[in-house]
C-alpha cells in the first residue's frame, strides 16, 4: 500500500529475552455447563434436542440477520473452518455457537463470572476467551474450564499454538500465556506500568510472535505498538500522542494493521509506521485481513475497505446500531457483531 504519511520508528524499549517465566499457581477449575440451546448438526432441522432452551432460536443465514438473546451485546467473533461461528456475549456472560444452518448453542458460564469479551479459536476446536476476572476455555465436547487470573483484556492463539492474553494483573500491565495442553499459565513480559492495554488489543503476527496495542495511562504521553516474542522478550515501537490504537491484526503484506484515532495504522516488523485517515471522522471499531489483499475494518454503522493503493471506501450497512468485530468469509462477503442490536450480519459489499 501506498502510505498518506508514514515515520520510520525505533524500539522505544526493548527487554532482554527472558529465562525464566512466572508461573502462576492456580489450577483450571471444570465447570460442567452444558449447553442451553444444544442440537447436533446432523439432527433434522424440526428436531430440537432435548434441553434446548426457549431462548434457542433456528435462522437461516440467507436472510443475512442472525438474532442473539436480548442484551447478549456480542463483541468479538470467530470463524471455524467449517463455517461455524463462535460468538463472545458480553452483557449475558456466554459463548455462542453459530451453526452454518443458522442453529445457535449457547454455553453460559456461571453466576460471577462477569462481563465476556475476547474469543479466540485454536485449531484443535479449542475455544479460549476472556471475562473481566478469568480466563477460560470451551472444549470441542463443550466442558468449561476457568481460572482466575488479573483483569484480562485480549486473547489470541499464538505461534506455538497456545493462548496468549493481555492482562493488569497487579499494578503493572502484562501479557500472559495459557498453554494447550496443560491450561498452564505464566506471565511471560512485564510492560512498563506507564501503558494501559485496550481490550481486544493483540494478535499473532508472521514473525513468530504476538503483538498488541498500548496506550499511554497519563495525557500526552506516547501511544504505541507493542511485540513480544514467544521467549518472553519484549519491543515496544512510540505513536504520537492520541493515536489511541486498539484492535490490532496481520495484514495480507505481512505488516501489522491496527485501528487508531481518525484511521488505520500500518506497522511492519521492522517497526515502520505508516497512517491512513478514515474520512466522515468516522471511528473504527474492529479491523482484519480481507480478499483482494485489503484490510477491512468496522465503524459504527459502516464496513470499510482499505485497499493496497491507500484508497478508502465505506459502506453503510443497513440497519446498523454498533459494529464491533467482523470476520472474512472465505466464500465472500463478511459476518458482523452488532453489539447493540443483538445480531449477528452477514455482509456483502455492493460491487
Amino acid at each position: 500500500m501506498s502510505p498518506r504519511s508514514g515515520a520510520r520508528g525505533s524500539p522505544a524499549r526493548t527487554a532482554p529475552r527472558a529465562r525464566h517465566h512466572v508461573v502462576v499457581c492456580a489450577a483450571l477449575l471444570v465447570v460442567a455447563l452444558p449447553a442451553a440451546g444444544c442440537r447436533d448438526a446432523n439432527d433434522p432441522a424440526d428436531s430440537p434436542a432435548p434441553g434446548m432452551s426457549a431462548g434457542a432460536s433456528r435462522q437461516g443465514a440467507a436472510d443475512g440477520v442472525i438474532t442473539l438473546p436480548g442484551n447478549a451485546a456480542a463483541e468479538s467473533l470467530a470463524l471455524a473452518p467449517d463455517g461455524t461461528l463462535w460468538v463472545a456475549e458480553n452483557d449475558v456472560g456466554g459463548v455462542a455457537r453459530i451453526d452454518p444452518a443458522g442453529t445457535i448453542t449457547q454455553h453460559r458460564l456461571s453466576v460471577g463470572w462477569d462481563h465476556l469479551s475476547g474469543i479466540a479459536r485454536a485449531g484443535d476446536g479449542t475455544v479460549w476467551f476472556v471475562t473481566t476476572t478469568h480466563i477460560g476455555r470451551l472444549r470441542p465436547g463443550g466442558e468449561i474450564t476457568r481460572v482466575n487470573f488479573g483483569y484480562p483484556g485480549g486473547i489470541t492463539v499464538g505461534p506455538d499454538g497456545a493462548a496468549w492474553f493481555t492482562t493488569s494483573s497487579g499494578s503493572d500491565p502484562a501479557i500472559g500465556r495459557a498453554d494447550a495442553t496443560t491450561g498452564k499459565l505464566s506471565m511471560m513480559a512485564v510492560l512498563p506500568s506507564t501503558i494501559g492495554l485496550p481490550d481486544d488489543s493483540i494478535t499473532t503476527g508472521p514473525d513468530q510472535a504476538v503483538w498488541f496495542s498500548q496506550v499511554a495511562k497519563e495525557q500526552g504521553g506516547p501511544d504505541g505498538i507493542g511485540r513480544v516474542s514467544v521467549e518472553g522478550a519484549y519491543t515496544s515501537w512510540p505513536l504520537p500522542p492520541g493515536t489511541a490504537p486498539r484492535s490490532i491484526t496481520a495484514g495480507p503484506d505481512g505488516a501489522l494493521w491496527f485501528t487508531q484515532r481518525g484511521g488505520i495504522g500500518r506497522i511492519t516488523v521492522r517497526g515502520e509506521v505508516s497512517h491512513f485517515p478514515v474520512p466522515q471522522a468516522e471511528r473504527p471499531n474492529c479491523v482484519v485481513a480481507g480478499p483482494e489483499g485489503a484490510v477491512w475494518f468496522t465503524t459504527a454503522t459502516k464496513v470499510g475497505r482499505l485497499a493496497p493503493s491507500g484508497e478508502v471506501t465505506l459502506w453503510s450497512v443497513p440497519d446498523a446500531m454498533e459494529l464491533s468485530a467482523l470476520v472474512a468469509v472465505p466464500s465472500g462477503g463478511f459476518w458482523l457483531t452488532d453489539s447493540k442490536a443483538d445480531v449477528v450480519r452477514r455482509f456483502s459489499p455492493p460491487r
